[in-house]
């Protein structure tokens, strides 16, 4: 278990879990945990170990957002909340975007403001039953942040993302899953099992494939068809020539497990 204030971290059977650890405020995240979480992200993505990653969180709910009870230097200046963005919100977003690895977020309760974000920049989501994707920014008169707009936007269409912002609208999730924002719901009490049984079942795949997807869907995003199918092209030649392409042809023909290693 590795040593942090305000996550929990460890590693078992190639699945490290990040597990947000401050149930008190709901896992609102302040400067401490924003910065703590992204250097778990990073270095669960480095692990040569870690296969897949579950992101979870202690006590009652996911995360409630921002923690707009903290007072950092600086911050009545013009333009502080843009600094903030962009220096310590997003990069933490973007580190679990471009990672890698493939993440599984396992949501409990409520993932609110950014903690949505936070959310829906994983690859895989499960969802209590009792839980729900909260856009809280119009009932205080401000935009969702952390590329929520962006994942929204790419799941939900204009008009379903631009209700659920300025309604303010809470997601359940079954609603979530119906919508194709999140994969599964399960009982509450088995939330985190179910996750890291999803996280295994995903590890178990191909670490390139694994890899590799995760980069095409993302870049896919804003490229055109014929982008897309360039960069599909460039990347299986690289793949065919893989250990783990000749290991994955011989298993297929010898009717066994294949034993990739990732390269």
């Amino acid at each position: 278990m590795e040593l942090f204030e305000t996550i929990l971290y460890s590693v078992e059977q190639g699945i490290a879990t990040i597990t947000l650890n401050r149930p008190q405020v709901r896992n609102s995240l302040n400067q401490k945990l924003r910065l703590e979480l992204r250097e778990a992200v990073e270095k669960a993505s480095t692990d040569k170990n870690v296969r897949a990653v579950v992101l979870a969180a202690s006590g009652q709910g996911f995360c409630a957002g921002a923690d707009l009870t903290e007072r950092l230097p600086g911050a009545d200046e013009d333009g502080f909340v843009t600094r903030l963005l962009n220096e310590e919100y997003n990069p933490l977003i973007l580190a679990i975007k471009q990672s890698p690895k493939p993440f599984v977020c396992a949501i409990n309760g409520a993932a609110a403001g950014v903690g949505a974000s936070l959310a829906m920049a994983c690859d895989l989501i499960v969802m209590a039953e009792d839980a729900y994707l909260y856009s809280a920014f119009g009932a205080i008169s401000l935009i969702p942040d952390g590329g929520a707009h962006k994942f929204l936007l790419e799941q939900l269409g204009s008009k379903r993302a631009y209700e659920m912002i300025a309604l303010s609208q809470k997601l359940a999730a079954a609603r979530c899953v119906e919508l194709g924002l999140a994969n599964r719901v399960v009982p509450a009490e088995e939330l985190l099992a179910q996750a890291i049984q999803f996280a295994r079942q995903v590890a178990a795949a191909a670490p390139l494939t694994l890899q590799y997807s995760k980069q095409i869907l993302r870049e896919a995003q804003s490229y055109d068809l014929e982008s897309v199918m360039a960069l599909e092209a460039e990347i299986q030649n690289r793949l065919i020539r893989s250990k783990d392409f000749r290991e994955g042809s011989m298993a297929f023909f010898e009717k066994r497990k294949p034993e990739f290693e990732g390269c």
